[in-house]
């Protein structure tokens, strides 16, 4: 491409001849992303496909301009799903166009570099550290919708240049104030609860809670399911096995919160452990699963246990599985899973005879044990959950308890805390 075309192409992603509508401000990571503006590192931002990121990155490069003063010449944004770039992406090309913005704008002062989707650019760390270690005044983000992003080589080259977020799907929280519905101060309303199930039956990706009509819902969730499986996983690791491995994701999805091993699955479906482990990482790697492992201090006894499943966002789970209705228990364990990983949390869980569902360390002890159940109204399950924490915290003796319901009426425990869901993922 010559210069003209390239800058007529970034003419439509950037803020430098007109104003772009940015959608409802994500003020848990812009507020973060404003503490890195300062800091000379490369700031990483990486999360599931269509979770918000180039949103983000839009809100803050308006921030800069509206509120930070900067000039919107001195900012350039590169997406690398622009059509217009297909079949051009390397190394030599992103060179390319970063020369042509500096010859077509000639920026003065401090530059803020985006580049959207970098994985999509073969040694695109290479130009980011390049940058970094010239100490040009330019300050680099990088998204990308892969955990490979900053895995093995890339993180060796780049190791002690950035710092990394991972952006989620909206909170619940988020989701309220998408729909402008108040829940300050917290009470414990019917239409609250009305609300809690839409989220956890289409999830929290922004686009799917803007969409008023159930159908279109989940037409978007598979699309969006197939975009992430295709893109992020099949082309990316090219893939041949199709068929196992879109058997395998179907089963998990009608599985969240539920522990599985890759050799159960090899029984199951007849397809090695060896393949499903790595079909595992490639779920992961595309932050389209999240998996809890056993707790033990033997890291051996870890490893050679099942893990949990979780899947990022409990729509698309229901969407691909159509088993929200039936294990509504199991989705409500897994939007509390997530929210611990906005917490930068990484639970485990544990089995002896009963299962806690949430292990949770603080450096080597255990802190505090978690279950989740939807009702404590049947005595017999109030007494199953109760039993398994009181066994947890008869071996991790320093450990808190708590247990996590839906509705019901807690009972007093001198050891177990009792959360309202509400209470846990609103305060």
């Amino acid at each position: 491409m010559n210069i003209s075309d390239i800058i007529k192409t970034l003419d439509k992603w950037n803020f430098w001849n007109q104003k772009i509508d940015t959608g409802i401000r994500r003020s848990q990571y812009l507020d973060k992303l404003e503490k890195y503006l300062t800091m000379p590192e490369i700031v990483a931002l990486t999360g599931v496909r269509r979770s918000g990121k180039s949103t983000v990155v839009l809100q803050l490069i308006e921030h800069l301009i509206a509120d930070k003063k900067v000039d919107p010449k001195n900012t350039l944004y590169i997406n690398f799903e622009e059509p217009a770039f297909s079949g051009n992406l390397n190394l030599d090309f992103l060179v390319q166009i970063f020369d042509a913005y500096l010859e077509f704008y000639n920026p003065k002062g401090k530059i803020y570099l985006f580049l959207d989707e970098a994985q999509m650019v073969k040694n695109w760390e290479s130009f980011a550290a390049s940058l970094y270690d010239r100490r040009t005044g330019i300050k680099i983000f990088v998204t990308g919708s892969s955990s490979e992003l900053l895995k093995s080589e890339i993180s060796t080259l780049l190791s002690g240049r950035y710092v990394s977020e991972t952006v989620y799907p909206l909170s619940f929280k988020e989701f309220l104030d998408f729909k402008n519905v108040n829940y300050k101060p917290l009470i414990k309303t019917p239409k609250l609860y009305n609300k809690l199930r839409e989220y956890i039956e289409f999830g929290g990706f922004p686009r799917i809670v803007t969409e008023d009509d159930k159908y279109n819902k989940k037409i978007l969730l598979a699309e969006y399911f197939n975009s992430i499986l295709e893109r992020d996983i099949l082309l990316r690791h090219k893939v041949k096995n199709v068929k196992d491995i879109r058997e395998i994701i179907n089963f998990v999805f009608s599985n969240v919160s539920k522990q599985t091993s890759s050799y159960k699955l090899e029984k199951n479906f007849n397809i090695s452990s060896q393949n499903i482990r790595r079909y595992f990482e490639y779920f992961n790697e595309a932050f389209l699963l999240q998996f809890a492992p056993f707790f033990s201090y033997s890291v051996k006894k870890q490893i050679y246990n099942p893990q949990k499943i979780f899947s990022i966002d409990t729509g698309l789970a229901s969407a691909v599985s159509f088993k929200f209705s039936e294990d509504i228990g199991g989705f409500l364990e897994n939007i509390v899973f997530v929210e611990f990983l906005r917490k930068k949390i990484a639970p485990y869980y544990w089995v002896n005879g009963t299962e806690v569902d949430f292990v949770l360390r603080d450096g080597y002890k255990v802190s505090e044990l978690v279950n989740v159940c939807y009702s404590i109204s049947d005595k017999s399950v109030l007494e199953r959950e109760v039993k398994s924490l009181e066994k947890g915290l008869a071996e991790f003796k320093k450990a808190k308890a708590k247990l996590i319901y839906w509705e019901g009426q807690p009972v007093k425990h001198s050891k177990i805390e009792f959360i309202n869901i509400l209470d846990f993922l609103l305060n």
